[in-house]
């Protein structure tokens, strides 16, 4: 069996990839139960409770979220230079793409609602949040996952390819 050693830029382009599959799935997986459980349950939170519980979300939200949504730009960025050889540039771009609508939603559309919110209940807010959210960052962060799903799929199944040749 011929095991040749991975280049350092191959070495690089898997830890990018891996930190940046870690990082995506993380978000999308945050993003989805935030918007599918937690936004829906403001419905239900007194007048007198939200402002206390809006700031408490919202403080918890950007440390355990946000954070790693803009943290997963770094890689994602990093895979047109360093990303396994199976996965094409116009994958990265698509991925690039899909996340950047979602920040643009997110700056133009939900931070504005979350600032009219912070001053105090709205049940027409957190129903314009909810139907903005949906359309402008779950439905862009699906298919994010997507082509996250689609370039780790390929990685995979050319290790698979490989591993097969070498065992020949």
């Amino acid at each position: 069996m011929n095991k040749q050693p991975l280049n350092d830029k191959a070495k690089i382009s898997n830890m990018v990839f891996s930190v940046y599959i870690l990082l995506a799935f993380y978000v999308f997986g945050g993003g989805i139960v935030n918007s599918l459980v937690a936004y829906r349950t403001w419905r239900a939170v007194g007048a007198n409770e939200f402002p206390e519980f809006h700031h408490i979300d919202s403080s918890l939200i950007i440390p355990l979220f946000v954070v790693f949504f803009f943290l997963s730009f770094i890689p994602q960025i990093l895979l047109f230079w360093f990303r396994p050889m199976v996965i094409p540039k116009w994958l990265v771009w698509l991925a690039l793409f899909f996340n950047f609508i979602t920040l643009v939603s997110t700056i133009a559309i939900q931070i504005p609602i979350q600032v009219e919110l912070d001053k105090g209940f709205s049940l027409e807010l957190i129903e314009r949040l909810i139907s903005t959210d949906m359309a402008y960052r779950r439905i862009p962060m699906f298919l994010l996952a997507v082509v996250n799903f689609i370039m780790l799929y390929k990685v995979v199944a050319n290790s698979n390819t490989k591993l097969q040749s070498a065992n020949q």
